[in-house]
């Protein structure tokens, strides 16, 4: 793994408060290569909430919401285990989609 990256998560930039385990356990699941951290926005959101919002050319975007912020985060995962990796962590974090 690159320099940056400790337990399959990047860790060049910030968290969103109490993001940090939840995308470990994310990153442990079979399939997922790599969990990358975005931007951070300010936003109106309450609570705690990880879901997964699309596919990417690379694998799959997630949201995190966190006390008055989101981040986005990004896994590269294989076309073929994206469904399942979907399926896996809207078990973890009680998804919607």
């Amino acid at each position: 793994m690159p320099k940056h990256f400790h337990k399959g998560v990047k860790r060049e930039h910030h968290f969103l408060k109490g993001l940090e385990k939840p995308l470990e356990e994310i990153a442990r699941i079979p399939g997922v290569k790599k969990v990358i951290p975005g931007r951070i926005y300010a936003s109106d959101s309450r609570g705690f909430e990880i879901k997964v919002t699309r596919e990417t050319q690379t694998g799959l975007k997630l949201v995190a919401k966190s006390d008055g912020s989101v981040q986005e985060v990004f896994l590269v995962v294989d076309k073929a285990d994206r469904v399942r990796v979907w399926g896996e962590i809207e078990k973890l974090f009680g998804g919607d989609n």
